[in-house]
């Protein structure tokens, strides 16, 4: 199991500032990667990404720009063509970036294909310019690059795992009970665990961007309308959906703030985060509580990923960061190890298979429901309240639950991943 270095490690590792949804932002940043590495002004891009890649960027907005699509993501990325900004990489945009970048899409000097066979995260950026042409391949994870090249001439070269003490805090975190996590937690000072409200603060500011300007559908206005009617009422559990549905509605428009991202998502970030922090706020929750209570949210979103998949048919956001919430709000409910279980119990029998059909603004509706299953799991688990183990998919331990849910997810859903980015693309001709 982890210690507690190694835990802070992780929450330093999986907890990180992201501008735009992260796959467009993978393309992007391959291409940022190639296009550094040529040198010169590009004048075509050849892009090929895996499925989950396409689906999530296909509708989703850029922060900083009017466009959706990866087409506009991988000439951003090459136009700006500073790799150094990894997930931050559209905070390079200009407007005259914006419009060099509209203008290769529209002259069909850029295209993406799906690469089918991919089933991790995959990019891989080819980048002609007046230098000749490079390559960038990103593998396994949203900023990591493998393979960098120039005109035949290798400059980078890694193992898609090459960062092996990374896989080596993954294996022990996975490895770690959440009864054991939780303990490891709370040996953690207030000092220690500070940084945790970098992401409160990010994410507060998308939240107060998009409940103060119109984005979206209209799903977060319509809430803020009908809060103090009988119709929803001012409740914790409808406050929280309301932060949830907007701040994921304003970011997947193209909001123009960087959120803190959780487990390579920023919607995940968001899920993990507000809901505890409007938690603490309700019950009078001490900082460190809160502190606490947002570090074992990340931990068991990262531990949770690790089984449903970071991209796949299956709603991480959803399944894995709401699960994540629902333990941490038991927790700070007063619930004891056992209830946090049940918690978990609860948000397998009750949200597991809820599809991911891509990045797009109506992710804010399918969180804020995620989110209504959380707080209710957290209610009922702190009252004692619990799914029998014998239910459908629910286990006996909450790691037993996770690894069920991880089923669903791999190999179970697989063909309904497939299903839906061909839905997808039949719309989109």
């Amino acid at each position: 199991m982890l210690n507690k270095e190694e835990m802070l490690a992780v929450l330093r590792r999986d907890v990180i500032p992201a501008l735009g949804c992260t796959e467009p932002v993978t393309v992007a940043l391959a291409a940022a990667d190639a296009a550094k590495a040529l040198g010169g002004a590009p004048t075509s891009i050849t892009m090929e990404v895996n499925p989950n890649i396409y689906k999530n960027g296909m509708s989703v907005g850029i922060p900083r720009f009017s466009r959706v699509g990866l087409e506009y993501a991988a000439a951003l990325g090459a136009l700006i063509a500073d790799p150094s900004l990894e997930l931050q990489v559209f905070s390079g945009i200009t407007p005259e970036i914006e419009q060099k970048a509209i203008e290769m899409v529209e002259a069909k000097c850029v295209s993406v294909t799906i690469d089918r066979e991919q089933t991790k995260i995959y990019a891989r950026a080819e980048i002609t310019g007046e230098n000749g042409k490079a390559l960038t391949i990103i593998k396994g994870s949203h900023n990591n690059i493998i393979h960098t090249e120039v005109n035949g001439n290798v400059l980078v070269e890694r193992a898609e795992n090459a960062g092996a003490a990374a896989t080596d805090l993954t294996d022990k975190l996975i490895s770690s009970s959440f009864i054991q996590l939780r303990e490891l937690v709370e040996t953690a000072s207030e000092e220690e665990l500070a940084f945790m409200e970098d992401g409160v603060k990010m994410n507060q500011a998308v939240l107060d961007f998009s409940l103060t300007n119109p984005v979206g559908v209209g799903i977060n206005k319509t809430m803020q309308e009908v809060m103090n009617s009988e119709l929803l009422g001012n409740s914790l559990l409808t406050r929280i959906q309301l932060s949830v549905a907007a701040a994921i509605e304003g970011r997947l428009d193209g909001c123009p703030y960087t959120v803190m991202s959780s487990a390579g998502s920023g919607s995940k970030g968001i899920a993990v985060i507000l809901p505890i922090v409007e938690t603490a706020k309700l019950l009078g929750s001490t900082r460190l509580q809160t502190l606490r209570a947002l570090a074992y949210g990340h931990l068991l979103n990262s531990y949770i990923t690790h089984y449903v998949g970071k991209l796949s048919a299956v709603c991480a956001c959803s399944v894995a960061a709401a699960t994540a919430a629902s333990a941490s709000m038991t927790w700070l409910m007063g619930g004891n190890d056992e209830q946090i279980g049940w918690a978990v119990r609860n948000m397998s029998g009750a949200i597991t298979g809820m599809v991911c059909d891509g990045g797009k603004v109506g992710c804010g509706l399918k969180l804020a429901t995620a989110t209504s299953a959380a707080v209710l799991s957290a209610i009922l688990a702190a009252r004692k309240v619990v799914l029998r183990e014998t239910d459908g998919i629910c286990g006996d331990t909450p790691e037993q639950c996770v690894a069920n849910m991880g089923r669903i997810s791999d190999p179970g859903m697989v063909r309904a991943d497939r299903e839906i980015l061909d839905i997808m693309l039949e719309k989109a001709k």
